[in-house]
């Protein structure tokens, strides 16, 4: 026997693009849909990026977007094309809101929202865009209008141009106490109300025996066809066939050829299984609140013995006399129909009744044993991705590890331990440049091992690299085995995360640390500043000396042409002899003979003098730049003896409080200002703010420093360096701890 089954079975899985306001939203809904035990197996993908969707389309069934996603909503159905869409909302379907080309809506607040969603992608996509559009054939239209997929419980079932809207729970069953009833053969004795437009029909009785029904029951034949019904029954998987194989059943033991099954949607009861005899006017939609829903809203089987006995009762299509109607658990209703009275007898409602609930059965083993395998198989496709992204993590780590043992640039590989960058390995070119021995390193604190000790500026800015995880570039010096070398250090981290994932800094799998060897581009960008501040100053010296003597000498031979006076050629020979000497001092100061000043910065000095002087355990700190003409190797022994002797004056014997020296520019020049130890906290262990910078110097202390006069401090060497350069030094002494100023420095300006 063959059925009318107004269906959509989907044997393969069913790939949906889930649209979401954030990617982690996103994420976390589709997941939800690919759960739903209900449906057929399906593979949600996530995204929160409209532009991303045309690349989708061609590859899923269908698209759902998130109500939270409105206001892009007319963009997202553009980029959708022929491809279903469906809106999962907050709120009550809107045309003024909702695009035209929207081909279904759920309310996310109904009961069992994530099942009426199923039911409702399971419609669309039953449907086609041509149907949309009014271009699908008569037949096309037709089967769109009863093949609505709803869940168990309900889902929206609406045509595309006017999308259905999920409202709510299923209206509460309920069958009202206004009728009563008597044997179903006896017509006068049955009685129906309608109380507020809800009509109720007579409930069956199981025992009653009155009819015009078989005269044999539960002979063998209808035993055989109850065995192989249930047997049919239970070999289903797909929702579909289980109500098609049931209204086959039903026509089978029963031998009523008008039978159908129709399921709950929204509030109408929808016909999806029907037996070929039906007429076309028993399979449209009719209202729960209509007759024909009662054994519905009651769960419980109804038998009218003559539906022309009951006016307000409109018969399923002409010429029904008498219906039988039994719930199928939560799902629906199955009717039987004949075209004569007292059709149905107590025994024909059991057999019906036991199938109905037999069928429930099954659909509640196959809802849950879905739940399972969709269950099951999110873990294998989770699995799949931890293992695809492990391999992926591996393939990075081996490659930057097979980089850190090529790589000719020193290179220091870390890992993260509770947060902290520890060493976990160094080159051998490590080793050699820096003189250090690779075992002795490893466990130790990065910010320990990565700088020379004392650069608190250089430790802090290493610290916060680390910390954020970032890729980050700063410079800093070492006294290595050939001396004081400046180096660019590149932090490279080790991402874990996907591009999809939201990875915490400290989560990371470490990273390397890579050291480049700047000295000699510093030093040739040092000579080409030198070379520029000479041109520079060449180019005054002939505007100030040559063109003045040359002016000179021109003006007094016209004289002499005049007058033919010759004291004006001594005059003239005066301006030449001077102009000689204006070119003499040009030449040398292009050769640069006559001055070995060249631009220094303040910062980068300080920091080499640093490393070449026994600073035991004090630190340094740096504040502002300033860039100076001045003797670099002069100017690097300044700083040595200055340092040198802060930290001597600063230093307590009964102590072992680390002394902070800050270096740092002044309105007009720098100083050198060191600190008072710090005081023991209340556990007797030192203060230790390493990583917070030290405020600048009173700058009151400054400008009372009074002119050093080299026997107080013993600064006399100081004083002649300072000579040299036309600079002033000043020394401020109190409570706070010493201050050296170096006053009168000129400011260069390398823009």
């Amino acid at each position: 026997m063959t059925s009318k089954a107004h269906s959509t079975t989907q044997t393969s899985p069913r790939s949906i693009l889930y649209v979401g306001p954030t990617d982690v939203a996103a994420a976390e809904r589709a997941t939800a849909l690919e759960g739903v035990r209900v449906g057929p197996e399906r593979t949600v993908h996530a995204t929160a990026t409209v532009g991303e969707i045309p690349d989708w389309v061609s590859e899923v069934d269908c698209v759902v977007v998130d109500g939270d996603s409105d206001d892009e909503l007319a963009a997202i159905a553009d980029a959708c094309g022929s491809t279903p869409l469906v809106v999962f909302g907050d709120g009550p379907y809107a045309e003024a809101t909702i695009p035209a080309a929207v081909d279904g809506h759920v309310r996310r607040d109904a009961g069992d929202a994530h099942a009426h969603l199923v039911d409702e992608i399971e419609r669309v996509c039953a449907q086609t865009r041509d149907d949309r559009d009014g271009t699908a054939g008569t037949e096309a239209e037709a089967e769109a209008t009863t093949a609505g997929d709803e869940s168990d419980e309900g889902s929206n079932g609406e045509g595309a141009a006017n999308p259905g809207v999920t409202d709510g729970d299923a209206p509460e069953s309920a069958i009202t106490d206004d009728a009563t009833s008597g044997p179903a053969a006896t017509n006068d004795a049955t009685q129906s109300g309608d109380t507020g437009g809800v009509t109720t029909a007579v409930p069956a009785d199981p025992g009653d025996d009155v009819g015009a029904g078989r005269d044999e029951r539960l002979d063998t034949s209808t035993a055989g066809a109850v065995f192989d019904t249930t047997a049919r029954i239970a070999s289903c998987r797909e929702r579909d066939d289980l109500f098609e194989r049931l209204v086959e059943g039903a026509v089978e033991v029963l031998g009523f050829e008008h039978c159908w099954l129709a399921t709950i949607n929204f509030g109408e009861l929808v016909p999806r299984a029907v037996a070929p005899d039906v007429p076309d006017e028993a399979v449209t939609p009719v209202s729960l609140e209509e007759p024909l829903g009662v054994a519905f809203r009651a769960r419980e089987p109804i038998r009218i013995a003559d539906l022309a006995t009951y006016e307000w009762i409109e018969p399923p299509f002409d010429g029904a006399r008498s219906l039988c109607s039994v719930p199928v658990g939560e799902v629906g209703v199955l009717h039987v129909a004949a075209t004569e009275a007292d059709a149905f007898d107590g025994a024909d409602v059991a057999l019906l009744e036991g199938l109905c609930e037999f069928a429930a059965a099954i659909l509640e083993r196959n809802w849950t044993e879905r739940g399972v395998t969709n269950e099951r198989n999110r873990l294998r496709r989770e699995h799949s991705r931890v293992l695809e992204r492990y391999e992926r993590i591996k393939d990075e780590r081996d490659a930057l590890f097979t980089l850190f043992r090529n790589v000719s640039e020193p290179t220091l590989r870390y890992d993260l331990e509770d947060g902290e960058a520890v060493v976990s390995g160094i080159n051998a070119t490590f080793e050699a440049v820096f003189g250090v021995d690779r075992d002795a390193l490893i466990g130790d604190a990065v910010t320990d091992v990565a700088l020379p000790s004392g650069l608190a500026d250089d430790r802090r800015t290493l610290s916060a690299a680390l910390e954020a995880g970032d890729r980050r570039h700063l410079e800093t010096h070492w006294l290595t085995p050939d001396g004081v070398r400046e180096f660019e250090l590149t932090v490279v981290p080790l991402e874990v995360g996907g591009d999809d994932s939201e990875t915490d800094p400290a989560d990371s799998g470490g990273g390397i640390l890579v050291y480049e060897d700047v000295t000699q581009q510093h030093r040739r960008e040092r000579e080409l500043l030198a070379a520029r501040r000479r041109l520079e100053e060449v180019a005054s010296r002939i505007s100030d000396d040559v063109q003045t003597s040359l002016n000179t000498a021109r003006g007094y031979l016209e004289l002499a042409e005049k007058t033919g006076d010759a004291e004006h050629f001594d005059v003239v020979a005066t301006a030449h002899e001077r102009l000689a000497e204006r070119l003499q001092g040009l030449i040398d100061v292009a050769v640069g003979d006559d001055d070995d000043r060249e631009p220094v910065v303040l910062t980068e000095v300080a920091t080499r003098a640093w490393l070449t002087s026994n600073t035991d355990d004090a630190r340094l700190v740096t504040e502002g730049d300033l860039v100076f003409a001045a003797d670099r190797e002069a100017v690097t022994d300044l700083f040595e003896y200055v340092l040198q002797a802060t930290i001597a004056l600063e230093g307590v014997e009964e102590s072992d409080a680390r002394v902070t020296v800050t270096v740092g520019a002044a309105d007009d020049g720098f100083y050198v200002a060191g600190s008072r130890p710090a005081t023991a906290d209340a556990d007797g262990e030192d203060v230790d703010d390493e990583l917070e910078p030290d405020p600048d110097p009173d700058p009151g202390r400054l400008d009372a420093a009074e002119d050093a006069d080299g026997t107080e401090f013993g600064l006399e060497f100081v004083e002649r360096i300072a000579d040299d350069h036309g600079w002033d030094v000043g020394v401020a002494a109190d409570d706070d701890g010493t201050a050296i100023a170096i006053r009168g420095v000129e400011s260069l300006d390398l823009e």
